[in-house]
Parts: structure tokens; C-alpha cells; sequence
């Protein structure tokens, strides 16, 4: 494909509700997305699921992926078309900026718009572009709360929908207490929780009281940069660790398969999937993959995206290997009071069903787009 122009937008995006982690609560999140056009007539765009600040990990808030974007990873893709006449394939798009080191949020939105490209050109589902044979699939929320009567009524909201899998936002102080009362009063429900990063080496003892409330999965207990620390207190911890933060690259989930498989306790191990987290889709299916190969669980995980980075994830979810449901959608409902797509993603009694149609399957409302969005960078790619 030969590109025309790469332009980046701001959009402004309020959740409806507010959303608390170990890190931090959100409520309004400028968010950046790639648009890419083609010779052809052809519109790709990709979204980059950022936060606030960089407290999740280094390099997701806004003001360092629109510095990676406009001075490095668009400029690269600019030069590589320049050298070899196209961006033939999505290995040419990665070889353009695999030189960067990081900016892996960056990154995944200039291939999310070439994947949505390809799929249009195409005139197939990405699900189907990825090898996906599901058409629907359980799918779970995540609870952000700020205390136990509060995590307790958006779990209430959310069983009533239909949910099977519930996810709570832990951090010390906040942990054994309300993943109890969760247990107690739903004693069937697919349960886990995630810390995000909040624990250190003194303070991690605690979950090990969770152990005896069947949990799927404790996600990300220790430091976000960290795989071997994690690998040790797995084995004091009967409930399977979960990694997050600390996963960017299929090389990192290797890593970990063989340090718990060394500890003998590969079983209980497990790896969230975020595309943007490990630079796009097409190493987040070489890590589900690999998993898989080796009989590690996986999920996709969210970053509070918007219904068009939403709908993305989701025809990922079609792959048969993954294993467990995802982060998808919010007790409440719809995650923002309005967003960049025509009609809201629903999952009646907890399945999703993917749509017909082509590349995500839903309609981007572009008014919505102009209405909330700003344009704060475009370049023209010439020959």
C-alpha cells in the first residue's frame, strides 16, 4: 500500500463513571488517535489507549506518545516508504521504527490503522484477518471502586447484565476485605483481582490470605519492569500470578514461561494480552500464541479504550487460544458519556457476538470525531 498522509488527533473522552486503580482515578482522558489514508482512498485509524500520566508505565501518557509519534515513528514510516517505494506489508511498517526502543503505545496505533487498512481492502473482518475462528465469547468487566460498598454495587450492576468474570482493583489496604465480600456474595463467579504494580517485597505477604478464595488470577502484584521477583513469590501463592505491566514483548513472555517452568510451577502462571502494551497486534498474536504453545493462559486485557479501540481488541478475542474473558466492558454500561462510535458495543448476559462486516465491525462517527477531537499534527508522505 502507498500511504498519502498521517494526521494525529486529541480526542476528549469522559467516562461516565469514575474509575479508581492502585495509581490513580480517571475520569477525563485526552486520548490519541492515528488516522492514515491511502492512495487508494482507503481512511485507517488507530487508537492509543492513554492515561493521564505515565503511572501505568512509562510512555502512556499523552504528551509522550503524540513527542514518539510526530518526532519519530511517523517520520519513520514516512522515510521507509521513501526508501522501498511502499508500506507493502505490516513487517515493512514494523521495520520502519523497530530501531525505536519503547514507545510501544505509540507504535501499536500507526499499526492499528494499517491493520484496519488492510482489512478494508480486504473486505473482511479482523478476527478473520488474525486467523480468529470464534464468533462470540464471555467477556468480563473491571471494577474500579474506592470501597467495599462501592465495588460491591458496580458488582451488582454488572451480575445483574449477565457478567461471569468479574476483576477488582486492589492495592494495600484494599485487598483481602473486599475480594472477600465479592467471594461471599457471589460464590460461583469467575473472580480475580489486579494490584497493578502496587505491592513491594515487604507488603505482598497479605495476599497470600486471598488464596483461599478461588481466585483465577492475582495480576501484576509486584514492580511494573519486573519478571523474576514475580516468578518467586509464585511460588508461595497457590492462586496463579498474572502479568501486566511487566510484559512488552514476546521475548518478556518467554522469559517468565521459562522461570516458572524452572520453578516448576508453569501451571500457575498466566499473561494479559494488551496489544498497545506490547507495541500492536501483531506481536500480541505471536505472545497469545506462544502461550498457548506452551499451555499458559491468556486474556486480553483494556485501558479504558474507547469503543473503536474496544471493538479492535474484541475481534482479537475471536482467537481460539485465548483462554480466558477480557477486560471489555464496565458495569455501567458504555465506559464514556459519548464515543467515537455510531452504536454501543453490547454483550446481553455477558457474550459478546461479533458482528458482521469489515476491519472492526462498527461504524466510527466521525462527527463525534471533529466534535470532540483536535488535530495536532498531520504530514503529508510523498514518494
Amino acid at each position: 500500500m502507498r500511504l498519502t498522509s498521517i494526521d494525529l488527533y486529541l480526542i476528549k473522552l469522559t467516562l461516565r463513571a469514575p474509575f479508581t486503580t492502585s495509581f490513580g482515578t480517571y475520569r477525563e482522558l485526552s486520548r490519541p488517535f492515528v488516522v492514515v489514508r491511502t492512495t487508494d482512498g482507503l481512511t485507517g485509524v488507530g487508537e492509543v489507549p492513554t492515561l493521564s500520566d505515565p503511572a501505568y508505565k512509562s510512555e502512556v501518557d499523552p504528551p509522550s506518545v503524540v513527542t514518539s509519534l510526530k518526532e519519530f515513528v511517523l517520520p519513520a514510516v514516512a522515510r521507509r516508504q521513501k526508501e522501498i517505494g511502499s508500506i507493502g506489508t505490516i513487517d515493512d511498517l514494523r521495520a520502519s521504527y523497530a530501531w525505536i526502543k519503547g514507545a510501544n503505545f505509540a507504535k501499536s496505533a500507526v499499526e492499528a490503522a494499517l491493520w484496519d487498512i488492510e482489512a478494508q481492502r480486504a473486505g473482511q473482518p479482523l478476527a478473520t484477518f488474525w486467523g480468529g475462528g470464534r464468533t462470540s465469547f464471555p467477556v468480563g468487566v473491571s471494577i474500579g471502586g474506592t470501597t467495599v460498598d462501592d465495588v460491591l454495587a458496580r458488582a451488582e450492576k454488572a451480575v445483574g447484565l449477565g457478567y461471569s468474570r468479574l476483576k477488582v482493583k486492589i492495592w494495600p489496604g484494599f485487598d483481602v476485605e473486599v475480594a472477600t465480600a465479592l467471594r461471599n456474595a457471589y460464590p460461583d463467579i469467575m473472580l480475580q483481582v489486579d494490584a497493578n504494580s502496587a505491592y513491594d517485597l515487604t507488603t505482598w505477604p497479605v495476599l497470600k490470605g486471598l488464596d483461599g478464595l478461588d481466585l483465577l488470577l492475582i495480576e501484576q502484584p509486584l514492580f511494573d519492569d519486573d519478571i523474576v521477583l514475580h516468578s518467586e513469590i509464585s511460588k508461595e501463592l497457590k492462586t496463579p500470578v498474572c502479568l501486566d505491566e511487566s510484559i512488552h514483548s514476546l521475548r518478556d513472555a518467554q522469559a517468565a514461561m521459562h522461570l516458572w517452568r524452572a520453578n516448576g510451577i508453569l501451571e500457575r502462571l498466566i499473561v494479559n494480552v494488551k496489544p498497545p502494551r506490547v507495541s500492536g497486534f501483531s506481536e500480541a498474536i505471536e505472545i497469545i500464541d506462544a502461550c498457548s504453545d506452551h499451555g499458559v493462559k491468556t486474556w486480553i486485557g483494556g485501558m479504558l479504550d474507547s469503543g473503536w479501540g474496544k471493538a479492535m481488541n474484541l475481534q482479537l478475542n475471536a482467537l481460539e487460544a485465548i483462554d480466558l474473558p477480557g477486560d471489555h466492558f464496565s458495569p455501567g454500561g458504555a465506559y464514556f458519556e459519548r464515543d467515537v462510535i455510531a452504536d454501543p458495543l453490547l454483550a446481553p448476559d455477558g457474550i459478546y457476538t461479533l458482528p458482521g462486516g469489515v476491519s472492526a465491525c462498527v461504524e466510527l462517527d466521525w462527527s463525534v470525531f471533529d466534535d470532540l477531537g483536535e488535530r495536532v499534527f498531520g504530514m503529508q508522505v510523498g514518494e
